[in-house]
């Protein structure tokens, strides 16, 4: 039997016999053996399982994972190279689920909360006449003797930072401020925040967020009316932070000359630039420090102009099994040198940036990644001692319950990569982990982005009717899932069929403020500002700033 002119044939191969110049993706066995994908004009091909895709004009392909559960929209983004699509990241949009409750997101700062509040009055006697309109909200209570007021609720939780509401208003009679959480909220209770005189003229009162009040779990505030009736008129209702001092601010030195062949240089230029500590890369030999004579000398000039010298290890690899004893290693013989040395000459810690992610799926399953990542955490903690360890993660890990209670256990500190350019965005991400920080004593940074990023295009990826055609087909072969993407559309009777529906370039203006950092200088002020009501806020640090 002859296979049709021009078809193509999906195959599944030990990774040592698949043949090479062929569009392909990594995968790997259920006994560990690397497998690869590979698509050629052969029926089949020794040791391999095979597929017909048909007459497929194949562009790339992509392993999505055994354990990916494939949705609706798939967006996969990368660059075009050598006539292929070679894929960066891959997002399974989640499913809108009808119904499903939004989530509450963070109570804005130096935002009138009146504009996105609803307001609802209470009391048997329905002695209360409220109106909320375009951010103001007036409140009208006649006399009585039984409890009446208004509920004002929103969208949110209140973060674990240091801060007051701020009410701005006028009027007349003494309201009374309260806030409630669910479990209160539940009892008709409230935790009392102090009082509104309302006496004519506009006025400003500062109202402390009670320490029992579980932020969280945030409901409403009251406002309840006086005994002998009164008005009230509410111009403006913001939650104000109160920063402590200034953190300062750290980045990453990448070219390990820049500290042993120029290291004045250096310091100079980060008194300059307010920089209070540097994370700079240390070679190792023999499970020691290389050059300890001359990086006590640097962390000692350092000190003498209040900078603090921290080193920083990483390599996605080193979450692996196999790695992790000579991963522990490199963190003992940074604990060694600390602990012979005199404390000006000191390294400030160890920081890992391990990103885990990064490994294909062939290399480390996407489910096994946070137990591997833990179990290095734990690893590195005995290895390093009493020695400070900062990991370094990226933002949308504030949502992995495994990985943050391993890095409250092990870690002292965590630096973020909240690489965006929005100054909402900036905060909202930082958010979870600044609150995380608050809960469990740990330091928490926030790093931004200053350097390069290449070009990329993200395409959307919509899921297509059974037995249509497609631009991507996703196979499952021998428990592997992986996408052909193809340059035109196809059907395949044992695929699923997803349609292009879009793309969009990804230039970084998004991510990075590489070429726009006086925007990033003038917003770093603003940002220390609100981080830093937060307990545990470490300082912004810049990478590729230099």
């Amino acid at each position: 039997m002859s296979a049709p002119a021009h078809a193509a044939f999906l195959h599944l191969c030990p990774a040592q016999s698949a043949p090479a110049g062929h569009a392909s993706a990594k995968a790997r066995g259920p006994d560990g053996k690397e497998l690869r994908f590979v698509v050629t004009g052969a029926a089949a091909l020794p040791g391999c399982r095979s597929l017909e895709l048909g007459a497929a004009q194949v562009e790339a392909l992509h392993l999505l994972g055994a354990d990916a559960a494939p949705t609706a929209t798939i967006l996969l983004q990368g660059e075009a190279r050598d006539g292929g699509f070679a894929v960066s990241e891959q997002t399974l949009v989640p499913e809108g689920g009808a119904g499903q409750p939004e989530k509450p997101a963070p109570m804005p700062l130096r935002t009138n909360l009146l504009g996105g509040m609803q307001v609802r009055s209470y009391g048997v006697e329905e002695r209360v006449h409220a109106l909320l309109d375009q951010g103001r909200l007036r409140v009208d209570c006649r006399a009585g003797t039984r409890p009446a007021g208004v509920l004002l609720t929103g969208p949110w939780f209140i973060p674990r930072l240091r801060a007051q509401l701020v009410a701005t208003h006028s009027g007349k009679g003494q309201f009374a401020w309260q806030a409630a959480d669910a479990d209160r909220a539940a009892r008709e209770s409230a935790l009392d925040m102090g009082r509104l005189p309302a006496a004519g003229a506009a006025g400003s009162t500062r109202l402390a967020l009670p320490a029992a009040l579980d932020r969280a779990a945030w409901r409403h505030f009251v406002l309840a009316c006086p005994a002998g009736g009164g008005e009230l008129l509410l111009d403006a209702l913001t939650l104000e932070p109160q920063a402590a001092a200034a953190a300062p601010r750290s980045t990453w030195i990448w070219d390990r000359g820049a500290w042993l062949e120029r290291g004045e240089e250096l310091l100079d230029w980060a008194a300059r630039e307010r920089i209070g500590e540097l994370f700079i890369v240390v070679a190792l030999e023999e499970g020691r420090i290389k050059e300890p004579e001359a990086l006590s000398a640097f962390v000692r000039r350092a000190g003498s102009k209040g900078i603090g010298i921290g080193a920083v290890e990483g390599d996605p690899h080193m979450v692996l099994p196999r790695e992790r004893a000579a991963t522990a290693a490199r963190a003992r013989a940074y604990a060694a040198y600390n602990a012979a040395a005199e404390p000006a000459a000191r390294l400030s810690g160890i920081q890992f940036d391990i990103e885990p992610y990064l490994l294909p799926e062939h290399v480390l399953p996407a489910a096994r990644l946070d137990a591997e990542y833990v179990a290095t955490l734990a690893a590195l903690r005995e290895a390093a001692g009493g020695m400070p360890l900062e990991f370094v993660v990226p933002f949308w890990w504030g949502e992995r319950q495994a990985v943050l209670d391993g890095l409250a256990r092990h870690a002292d500190a965590v630096s973020v990569m909240d690489y965006r350019t929005d100054p909402d965005q900036i905060l909202a991400f930082a958010i979870p982990f600044l609150d995380w920080g608050a809960a469990t004593g740990k330091r928490v940074r926030i790093a931004l982005e200053a350097g390069p990023l290449p070009f990329e295009t993200q395409r959307r990826y919509r899921r297509a009717p059974v037995g249509g055609a497609g631009d991507m087909l996703l196979f499952t072969v021998d428990g592997q899932q992986v996408a052909v993407l193809l340059r035109q559309p196809l059907a395949h009777p044992r695929a699923t069929p997803y349609t292009l529906v879009d793309t969009r370039p990804i230039d970084g203006s998004a991510t990075t403020f590489h070429k726009n950092k006086d925007a990033l200088r003038a917003l770093l002020p603003r940002l220390e500002a609100d981080f830093g009501a937060w307990p545990g806020f470490a300082g912004i640090a810049l990478h590729e700033w230099r």
